[in-house]
């Protein structure tokens, strides 16, 4: 069985989010304002992702181009929700999708895992569990701890 979510940006919050990772590790950025957001399919034999780009516009009116590869737009947004606290499983696939226009994460977790064994004390204390008298605190007393 698997669970899918899916989260929907918008352009400003990936710009948002690709601007502040760059500034936390240091990157170069380009001076200007961003004027444009565009994303393009990256295609070969198979396809291989989502390339992000961002046109800045400087106070001069010189037009500089940032293209930005999936893993680092995916990095940014994972970033950012984590930055609203917005929970995402550690151990799920996080892929990059255009859903008419805009930009998806998508959080895949696989639940194939082998099911946990529970095992319950016998009503003699005889069976698979702790023994009667043994370190183990009842319930109770474990709240005051």
């Amino acid at each position: 069985m698997k669970e899918l979510r899916c989260l929907v940006f918008t352009d400003q919050e990936v710009v948002r989010a690709v601007l502040d990772r760059r500034r936390r590790v240091k990157d170069t950025l380009p001076v200007g304002t961003v004027s444009k957001v565009a994303y393009h399919r990256t295609e070969g034999s198979e396809q291989t992702g989502i390339e992000t780009r961002l046109t800045i516009t400087d106070d001069d009116g010189a037009v500089t181009e940032l293209g930005l590869p999936e893993a680092e737009v995916t990095a940014a947004l994972v970033g950012h929700c984590m930055g609203r606290r917005i929970p995402l499983p550690v151990a799920s696939d996080k892929m990059l999708h255009l859903i008419n226009g805009a930009l998806t994460l998508m959080i895949t977790m696989n639940f194939n895992k082998a099911p946990r064994l529970v095992v319950t004390a016998g009503a003699d204390g005889g069976g698979p569990g702790p023994a009667p008298g043994s370190d183990r605190l009842s319930p109770k007393r474990r709240i005051g701890r």
